[in-house]
């Protein structure tokens, strides 16, 4: 069933997000995905596809781009972002990234993006992507992970406020390892940094993982 009234956490996260992150994307974080997503190829799913950052930088490659966003506002604004700006063949879609709604091994790619932050199970997420991609299709990640040091203290300590106010994510979320655990076989991994944002989501990981079988 899908969800078209959104929460109020929502709809203050879908008011702010599009903004403040938009200085990172200018900054460099655009030119990030543009080279990460031109990997994508085939049928491709992006999880948590947000306001729709990633959309333009999706190339002729991709056959056909399925976007599984649960914010009804975020939805909303992607119908405008698919119109200019996506690949010809585009599905939005309500959904849960912890029991996707699709067949085993149904798609080539699956991307996401400041995604794993947020979701309440991380590791049936990445069991999920895994079981929706067909044998050797890849995922791609670009996510914001914890630091080390006093920087993983300070998440650690903001993390119940950002919480509230960004819609459930946690600064301080070791995506890195979760990854590590998973089924998926990792190919690439890049670490770097956000550009023109809050010291708490600055540490980044970039890369690629493969389904093997």
């Amino acid at each position: 069933m899908t969800n078209s009234t959104a929460t109020r956490g929502q709809r203050f996260f879908a008011r702010w997000y599009p903004s403040v992150m938009g200085k990172s994307e200018d900054a460099g974080q655009g030119d990030m995905r543009r080279e990460q997503l031109a990997q994508a190829s085939g049928r491709t799913l992006e999880i948590g596809a947000g306001n729709g950052f990633s959309v333009p930088y999706y190339t002729d490659r991709v056959e056909a781009l399925t976007l599984i966003e649960p914010n009804p506002e975020f939805r909303h604004r992607l119908h405008s972002v698919i119109a200019t700006a996506a690949p010809s063949d585009v599905a939005i879609m309500d959904g849960d990234v912890h029991a996707l709604d699709f067949p085993d091994a149904s798609f080539d790619t699956v991307t996401a993006s400041l995604v794993f932050c947020s979701v309440t199970d991380p590791q049936q997420a990445l069991a999920e992507v895994h079981r929706v991609l067909r044998p050797g299709g890849r995922f791609l990640f670009h996510e914001h992970v914890r630091g080390h040091g006093l920087r993983g203290v300070v998440q650690d300590l903001v993390t119940p406020l950002q919480r509230r106010l960004a819609d459930g994510c946690r600064p301080n979320r070791d995506f890195e390892a979760l990854l590590f655990e998973s089924d998926l076989e990792l190919d690439e991994l890049v670490r770097a940094r956000m550009p023109a944002a809050a010291p708490t989501v600055v540490p980044l990981v970039v890369g690629a993982a493969r389904r093997v079988a």
